[in-house]
């Protein structure tokens, strides 16, 4: 018995004493929605980018998809070699308490971290909810990571499942993604219910950081202005000014594993997720 609990009392020193607290206090962003193709990846990795390159913010990607989509829109900022961090599937689960820190990787993009792919996320989905206290495990592994960073941006897998969940539970702030397809708005609206949800009965203070519109079509004028009507009368100021306009340079971006600002610095892409940089950080002011 003595030997049990002298292991359990060495097993709590070291977890609390793993990092040193740093001097920072990230504010944690999820980049959040329930339907798919509408360019939350692109908005999350984008955004992360835009903050560190023209915020000067210290910033981490959390990628919590397990489609791993985050590194591959940024393989090109991964350096080839070195150290192969602690998947976030296992600082998730794993029985000794592991922090977000463990799980980091940094890129070649000056003040930004991400976690890599991990596609353990799609057991984890399932095997969270074995866990005690399974909505809050994502939160209590960023206790240090906080303190080391400005931002935390969590991109998440689109739906409401279990990784989700910790989250919106993890978050000062949502940011949701939306186009103007029917479909994709009612998706947006019930992730703003799932927020509510979340504040009244879980009494976490999460704020609406904002709903970001994605895949704007310039050309349907008339469908887009009767869509964005209803929109901000449902919403008001929870729409965000700057919207994303469909541009080829996005998509090209992804594949060459850069971001919008270093693929294409000049494109109306660059020029939309870097006006979102600029308002997201005057909305956090």
């Amino acid at each position: 018995m003595r030997n049990l609990i002298s292991t359990g009392l060495r097993k709590l020193v070291k977890n609390e004493s793993r990092y040193p607290r740093g001097q920072r206090n990230a504010v944690v962003i999820a980049v959040a929605t329930v339907k798919g193709g509408v360019g939350k990846t692109t908005t999350a990795v984008n955004l992360a980018c835009g903050l560190a390159t023209f915020h000067n913010k210290k910033v981490l990607l959390i990628d919590l998809d397990a489609q791993g989509h985050c590194s591959t829109s940024l393989s090109a900022a991964l350096p080839a070699v070195g150290p192969e961090p602690t998947p976030i599937s296992e600082v998730l689960l794993s029985d000794e308490r592991l922090d977000v820190l463990d799980a980091r990787r940094a890129t070649t993009i000056e003040r930004l971290d991400l976690t890599p792919a991990d596609q353990g996320l799609a057991e984890a989905e399932g095997r969270i909810s074995q866990k005690i206290g399974k909505e809050l495990l994502l939160r209590d592994a960023l206790e240090y990571a906080r303190t080391h960073y400005d931002v935390i941006l969590m991109d998440c897998p689109p739906n409401k499942g279990n990784l989700t969940l910790n989250a919106l539970l993890a978050a000062d702030q949502v940011l949701i993604p939306t186009d103007l397809s029917p479909l994709s708005v009612q998706g947006a609206d019930e992730l703003l219910d799932t927020v509510l949800t979340i504040r009244d009965r879980l009494h976490h203070r999460v704020e609406i950081l904002g709903v970001v519109l994605t895949r704007v079509d310039g050309r349907n004028v008339t469908i887009n202005q009767e869509i964005l009507q209803s929109i901000e009368a449902a919403w008001g100021d929870l729409v965000l000014e700057q919207s994303i306009g469909i541009n080829t340079q996005l998509a090209r971006a992804q594949l060459s594993g850069e971001s919008i600002f270093e693929h294409a610095p000049q494109s109306r892409g660059a020029q939309h997720y870097r006006a979102l940089a600029d308002e997201v950080i005057a909305r956090l002011a």
